[in-house]
C-alpha cells in the first residue's frame, strides 16, 4: 500500500489521471529552487564572487578562445600524428580515428582530466600529449591569477564598504 506516493512515475500517468494537486506540487518543487536565489542575495561572499567574475568576463572569453584553439590545434596534430604510417604490421590499432575524437582527446589533455579513454601509441604521440598537458597548465593557470586577484580586490574593496558603513549595506 502506497501511502506517500502523490507524483506519478511516468508524465503520462499523470496526464491521464487529471490530479491538480500533481500540478500544484510541481509548481511548489519550482519555487523551492527559487530558494537558492535568495540564499545567494544574503551571501555577501557569494555575491563578491559574482561581481568577480563579471569583473573579468573579458578574462574568461579568452581563456575560453584560448582553450578552443588549443584543443584544435593539439586535435589536428595528434589526429595526424596518429594515423602516420606504423612501421610494423602487428602494431597496435590507434583510437585517433577522427579529428573529432582527438579534439575530445585534447579536451580532456588540455584541462588535465585524463580520463585515459584514449592514449597515444607512437612516441611522438606520447611527446606531443606531454606538451598538451604542459601547454594547458600555462593557459589555465595564468588567467586563474587575473580571476583571484580580482576577487581579492572585490572582497577588500567590500570590506571597506562595511567597515564605512556598518549597517550592512552592500
Amino acid at each position: 500500500m502506497k501511502i506517500f506516493n502523490t507524483a506519478p512515475s511516468s508524465p503520462e500517468e499523470g496526464a491521464s489521471s487529471g490530479n491538480s494537486a500533481i500540478v500544484v506540487l510541481r509548481i511548489c518543487r519550482i519555487f523551492r529552487v527559487t530558494r537558492v536565489f535568495k540564499f545567494a542575495r544574503r551571501s555577501e561572499n557569494l555575491l563578491i564572487l559574482i561581481k568577480a567574475v563579471g569583473n573579468t568576463y573579458k578574462e574568461l572569453i579568452l581563456l575560453s578562445g584560448v582553450v578552443s584553439l588549443a584543443v584544435v590545434s593539439f586535435g589536428s596534430i595528434m589526429y595526424t600524428i596518429e594515423s602516420l604510417p606504423k612501421p610494423c604490421s602487428d602494431c597496435e590499432k590507434t583510437q585517433f580515428n577522427s579529428i573529432l575524437k582527438s579534439c575530445w582527446w585534447a579536451v580532456i589533455t588540455v584541462t588535465t582530466v585524463g580520463y585515459g579513454d584514449m592514449i597515444p601509441i607512437s612516441t611522438l604521440g606520447k611527446c606531443m600529449g606531454s606538451f598538451a598537458v604542459f601547454c594547458g597548465l600555462i593557459i589555465i593557470a595564468l588567467p586563474a591569477t587575473i580571476i583571484v586577484t580580482r576577487f581579492s580586490e572585490e572582497y577588500e574593496r567590500s570590506k571597506m564598504q562595511n567597515e564605512m558603513n556598518p549597517a550592512g549595506s552592500v
